[in-house]
């Protein structure tokens, strides 16, 4: 047995010159985080997935930032966090974060603020110089490796992912949002001028990593009321939910 032993760690201690424990080629740190499994936790919260119908994609169970699956489309406990487009969870997102006039210089490292907007051209924006035509940020939300808002495996949906789950299938209005599998809720939306929340329980909306193929100063989401639902281009500095999907 002592030989059995000696002999692992002589082994070990060669092929640690060529890389011996590291299982991470890409990063070199030894830790390769795993894929995102219904039931694990993510940020402090466990989320379920579920699997769609229509196109047969997996997606989380709630938005991001919730704590629980939908009861109604006006259950607050499933609103979950209000991002703005394209940011990570640095903190902003919390409905009842800071607010700074200071925009972000950075896209990576911009603080806990939630950023507001009050310019009238280019406006309602967090970051307006650092990625003025959103080519950053959308990337940042395309990342399955964990770094961005989504657990590992998971990103942000585009727009066409989105609306084959809904209005394609025929979602008209916030009732239909919420008995859709995605249980969708009217959590309304922050505001970009003073980040006060508006329109809970009659509105909802939903961001997606893509940059509108309309102004390149917006960016698409999902959006629905007591009377309609369509895909539609908006100013980045508006906090929306997110939910993610399986890539």
């Amino acid at each position: 047995m002592k030989k059995v032993l000696q002999f692992s760690t002589i082994t070990c201690i060669v092929i640690a010159l060529s890389g011996c424990g590291s299982s991470d080629e890409s990063s070199g740190n030894g830790n390769v985080a795993e894929p995102f499994q219904s039931g694990d936790t993510w940020n402090g919260l466990v989320y379920e997935t579920v699997t769609s119908p229509y196109t047969g994609k997996v997606w989380l169970d709630r938005n991001l930032g919730a704590s629980q699956v939908c009861t109604a489309l006006d259950d607050t406990a499933c609103y979950g966090d209000y991002y703005q487009w394209g940011r990570k969870s640095d903190g902003h997102e919390k409905s009842d974060s800071n607010t700074t006039e200071i925009q972000a210089t950075d896209i990576a490292d911009v603080g806990t603020d939630y950023i507001t907007d009050s310019t009238a051209y280019y406006g309602y924006e967090w970051a307006q110089a650092a990625d003025h035509n959103g080519s950053l940020r959308s990337m940042q939300w395309s990342k399955t490796d964990g770094t961005s808002v989504c657990p590992v495996g998971f990103r942000v949906p585009t727009v066409a992912e989105f609306a084959a789950e809904t209005t394609d299938e025929g979602m008209a209005d916030n009732t239909e949002a919420f008995t859709n599998f995605l249980k969708l809720p009217s959590s309304g939306y922050r505001n970009p001028v003073n980040g006060l929340l508006d329109l809970q329980g009659d509105y909802g909306s939903v961001w997606t990593m893509t940059v509108s193929s309309t102004y390149f100063y917006m960016s698409d989401a999902l959006y629905f009321g007591n009377s309609y639902a369509g895909t539609y281009y908006f100013n980045r500095g508006y906090g929306r939910s997110v939910r993610c999907i399986k890539d």
